[in-house]
């Protein structure tokens, strides 16, 4: 399934949104200071072309050995009486 950001950089479109002046002065102003056109600038607000792909194969495999290792660690079980208060205010 195609994104919509995808979709609309397809098709290539182009609109013209009425502001007021002042509006427009400001987003060309924040756009400037970050260093960007005003149209990345309203993207970048926007979250456009943020969408972070999935994870590759490799990455994934890579991920999961690290994951069967650790499972492989014998490592001794908390005390049944273990809470939240013993992480954040140790005795000692």
């Amino acid at each position: 399934m195609m994104s919509e950001s995808s979709r609309l950089e397809r098709l290539k479109m182009s609109a013209v949104i009425e502001i007021n002046e002042e509006t427009a002065e400001v987003l060309a102003n924040r756009a400037k200071a970050q260093g960007l056109s005003v149209d990345e600038y309203l993207k970048s607000l926007l979250g456009v072309g943020n969408e972070r792909q999935g994870a590759s194969d490799s990455e994934l495999e890579e991920f999961m050995a690290a994951m069967e290792s650790l499972a492989d660690e014998d490592v001794e079980p908390l005390p049944s009486s273990f809470s939240r208060a013993d992480i954040y205010f140790p005795e000692g």
